[in-house]
C-alpha cells in the first residue's frame, strides 16, 4: 500500500513592517548662500509663524527606505511655482550638505543627520516627485 505525503512548505516567519513617513517642510536653495541656488537649505517642522518665509519652500514626506533618505513631495501640495520649477529636470542638485532636525533621525531611525552632496535623480510618478537622498556619516 502506498502512502501518500502531504508535502507542505516550511513555516517560515513573515514581518510586514509600513515604513514611517513624517511631514516635514523644505526650504530649497544652499544653506552657505542664505537659500539662494540648488538644494535644500534646511528641513523643519512647520513654517514659522511669526514671519512669512520668502524662500521657496514645499511640503514632503520624508521616510528611510533600504538605506536612503527619501522625500515624496505631493504634486497636489506644491502651490509655488519656485518650488515646482525645481522638478522639471531628471536631476536635482545638492551643492552642500544640510542637516535633518534631530527628533526626525530618532522617529526614522537614521544612521546620520546630513545628507550628502551630489547629483539625485528626480523619479516622477502620477501624484508626486520622489528625492532618494544618501547619508553622510
Amino acid at each position: 500500500m502506498l502512502q501518500q505525503q502531504k508535502q507542505v512548505a516550511p513555516s517560515l516567519p513573515i514581518t510586514l513592517m509600513q515604513t514611517r513617513e513624517i511631514r516635514m517642510e523644505v526650504v530649497f536653495g544652499t544653506p552657505s548662500q542664505n537659500c539662494i541656488g540648488s538644494g535644500i537649505c534646511m528641513v523643519m517642522n512647520r513654517l514659522p509663524s511669526h514671519r512669512p518665509l520668502r524662500c521657496p519652500h514645499a511640503p514632503a514626506w520624508i521616510s528611510f527606505e533600504h538605506g536612503l533618505l527619501v522625500f515624496r513631495f505631493l504634486k497636489s501640495e506644491l502651490v509655488r511655482e519656485d518650488a515646482i520649477y525645481r522638478f522639471d529636470a531628471p536631476w536635482f542638485l545638492v551643492q552642500e550638505s544640510f542637516q535633518i532636525p534631530l527628533y526626525t533621525k530618532r522617529y526614522l531611525g537614521l544612521p546620520s543627520q546630513w545628507v550628502s552632496p551630489g547629483l539625485y535623480a528626480i523619479e516622477e510618478r502620477p501624484k508626486d516627485w520622489l528625492l532618494a537622498f544618501s547619508l553622510s556619516c
